[in-house]
């Protein structure tokens, strides 16, 4: 974690923006009282030292990281309104027995009252995607490809599910970089993530990816932007 913006914080967010990033993704969980917050992982010890769960804990009760509170949802979708896209990954849960099962319909009803011109939704699970369709919202809903899932596989799954977007892992892309063309015939945008290395961003620009997640966007865009005015 950064030592001043630990992961999905507010701080973060606004140190991404500021560093050039054309938007922020956050993981999203939600508190025992239906409370969608930014947390990476189903505990909070790693982050916190605290070995309670976030689905088990009142938004309340949230332990800080250091000195930055764990944020709402709707803190986020405020902070990043007009300045750049956000990308919501629905996270699933460790313990599905103790998570709400009105957990993405929270998570449904903060989106519902702002803007969504700027906002996506992603997850590896197709069924929690699914569930959150169903609440007919107009972001887009994005597949996520783990690591050395073969991206066609991807590609067939979120066709399947109607989904506009495919969040492969960069493994996926590099081993068939030829399906990138069939996504783009498809209609699919193509969001790799991480891609941290300057030979990578190099290679996937090349491609015509439609963005890439990055945990250094200062970094990314110093290789980025000499390629795009190559090619202006």
């Amino acid at each position: 974690m950064h030592p001043t913006a630990p992961e999905n914080t507010l701080a973060a967010v606004e140190r991404a923006l500021r560093q050039g990033a054309d938007g922020v993704e956050v993981d999203v969980r939600v508190t025992a009282d239906g409370v969608p917050v930014c947390h990476h992982d189903a505990s909070l010890e790693r982050t916190a030292g605290d070995r309670r769960a976030v689905a088990m804990t009142a938004y309340a009760e949230l332990p800080w990281i250091g000195s930055h509170r764990i944020p709402r949802l709707s803190e986020v979708v405020d902070l990043v309104a007009g300045r750049g896209r956000l990308v919501v990954e629905l996270k699933p849960p460790s313990w599905p027995a103790l998570e709400a099962p009105e957990s993405v319909s929270a998570v449904a009803d903060v989106l519902r009252r702002n803007r969504l011109d700027h906002v996506s939704v992603s997850s590896f699970d197709r069924l929690r995607l699914r569930a959150f369709r169903c609440h007919g919202l107009s972001c887009p809903t994005a597949l996520l490809g783990r690591p050395a899932v073969p991206l066609l596989g991807i590609l067939r799954q979120a066709v399947q599910d109607g989904h506009p977007e495919v969040h492969p892992h960069l493994s996926s892309v590099l081993a068939r970089p030829d399906v990138v063309k069939t996504a783009r015939a498809h209609g699919l945008r193509v969001t790799s993530w991480t891609v941290n290395r300057a030979d990578d961003l190099a290679a996937l620009r090349n491609l015509g990816l439609h963005a890439v997640i990055t945990d250094d966007p200062a970094a990314a865009r110093q290789v980025i932007e000499p390629l795009l005015a190559r090619v202006g």
